[in-house]
């Protein structure tokens, strides 16, 4: 189905999925308790990629709390919060917090519809964010320890 939608002030068109197909594929992602919010059909809605849950990096960075910093030369993304700081390469499965390497298991950070998507399991898990998945509803939930 092909909707109209005005995203700051242009039009955007949505080519939506079918329900079935939006619901065999959907990805919802609960913060403390507050839904990911993002619009189905223009390519900033969670999803998996080698069984890992894939956000944009702005999501990610609201939802956490963290300072993003892009250096287009490097395709390096460095994410700060509090004290921790973490660095990621689009296409690189090794990230740096505080320094010390860490692996990202089989997923990098990406690109996709001009939009950078991150792992977020990992990287909740790095700041003491207790990660859950529910299969049935396909939803993944992150709650402070």
């Amino acid at each position: 189905m092909n909707l109209g939608l005005f995203i700051d002030g242009n039009e955007v068109a949505l080519d939506l999925p079918s329900c079935d197909e939006a619901m065999k594929n959907r990805v919802l992602v609960l913060v403390e308790e507050n839904y990911l919010h993002t619009v189905t059909g223009i390519g900033v809605e969670p999803f998996i990629e080698n069984g890992r849950t894939m956000i944009p990096l702005r999501a990610l960075a609201d939802a956490f709390g963290f300072d993003v910093e892009w250096e287009q030369s490097e395709a390096k993304i460095t994410l700060t919060k509090d004290s921790r700081i973490i660095i990621m390469h689009i296409g690189s499965q090794d990230m740096l917090v505080d320094g010390d390497s860490v692996s990202l298991e089989g997923v990098s950070p990406m690109i996709r519809n001009n939009v950078t998507f991150l792992p977020v399991r990992q990287l909740a898990e790095t700041l003491g964010i207790k990660v859950g998945w529910d299969s049935e509803s396909r939803t993944a939930t992150f709650t402070q320890e």
